[in-house]
């Protein structure tokens, strides 16, 4: 089963660049940084009681991406666990602001991970995007200043193709960010939000309402018939990563993530790792599981993904080669 799963075409478009890279990836910075860093820390298991534990894990792993080689080769190593589980597109979103410790400035942070998108692309087949994120623990202005960057200078447009506003869930707290929110879609940037992670369902009204294309999570949302009927008819994608849900006990069990209802109402949806590194998991893995617990069935993934692809930030003309070569048209 684990072979069909990874031998079926897919896209993932919720992927965490910093809580994806691996233990090696980890060990080998660390060692050529002369840096210590504790690689239990950098990742948790079924004890982990919220979001806000499974997110001290970053601060271990962002020890070492602090500098322009160690974001290029971040990338590539995110990209060569995708392609071992047939992911042939992937939408890699990091946080700027969290890789200046050793004074690279965002225009370099942004250029090395671009570097990177590049130098992968070039030794996989799967073709790579980015997008940035703002933080919510920022403030407006603040993230206002890293979405400035992706307009301001075209030479990264073509691998930054969106933005998101990422880290811990506050109860109606998307509004508040309305102001970088406004700035992001006045500028033509794509937009994800992180919302619905922790039962708050109006974040997630409030982030369609904003111009959210793309829910990050939203399993709150499947309490919520009317709010699945809104992500219907506005045509906004949840991103659903279910190995991470369960870490940060956005459900309790899996059965919550209710795809059959999914499927019944046709509300857009995508499976994702989230963070690879963190939570422990790829993309084979996820499908497993829901497989394993009826969820869907085999037939189910290729639809999945085809769907979803229409959801993708990347190019037209991209997007088209893509369901060509692997998404039968």
């Amino acid at each position: 089963m684990k072979h069909t799963v990874r031998e079926i075409p897919k896209i993932e478009l919720h992927c965490h660049l910093d809580g994806s890279v691996s233990r090696s990836y980890l060990r080998a910075q660390a060692k050529a940084q002369n840096i210590s860093i504790d690689i239990e820390k950098t990742s948790v298991d079924t004890q982990c009681q919220s979001l806000d534990e499974y997110l001290e894990s970053f601060d271990e792993i962002l020890k070492v991406m602090q500098t322009e080689k160690s974001l290029i080769d971040s990338v590539i190593d995110v990209v060569s666990q995708v392609h071992h589980d047939g992911v042939k597109y992937i939408e890699l979103r990091f946080a700027p602001k969290l890789h200046l410790d050793k004074g690279l400035s965002m225009l370099e942070v942004m250029n090395a991970t671009v570097q990177g998108a590049m130098q992968a692309e070039a030794t996989y087949p799967v073709v790579v995007r980015l997008l940035v994120c703002g933080m919510k623990h920022h403030s407006n202005e603040e993230n206002i200043e890293v979405f400035q960057h992706i307009h301001t200078h075209p030479s990264l447009q073509k691998y930054i193709v969106g933005v998101d506003l990422a880290g811990g869930e506050e109860d109606e707290a998307m509004s508040t960010f309305a102001e970088c929110i406004a700035y992001a879609k006045a500028h033509q940037l794509n937009l994800t939000l992180h919302a619905g992670e922790c039962g708050c369902n109006k974040n997630v009204y409030d982030a369609i309402k904003l111009g959210a294309q793309r829910i990050g999570h939203g399993v709150s949302a499947l309490k919520d018939m009317r709010l699945l009927e809104t992500l219907k008819n506005e045509e906004v994608l949840l991103e659903i990563c279910p190995c991470s849900n369960l870490q940060t006990k956005a459900v309790q069990h899996i059965a919550e993530i209710d795809i059959p209802l999914l499927k019944k109402l046709d509300v857009p949806f995508l499976i994702n790792t989230d963070n690879r590194g963190v939570t422990q998991t790829n993309l084979v893995q996820e499908y497993l599981l829901l497989l394993d617990n009826q969820l869907l069935t085999l037939d189910d993934i290729p639809i999945i993904n085809k769907k979803a692809l229409k959801y993708a930030f990347v190019e037209p003309e991209v997007k088209s080669q893509l369901r060509k070569a692997y998404f039968n048209g």
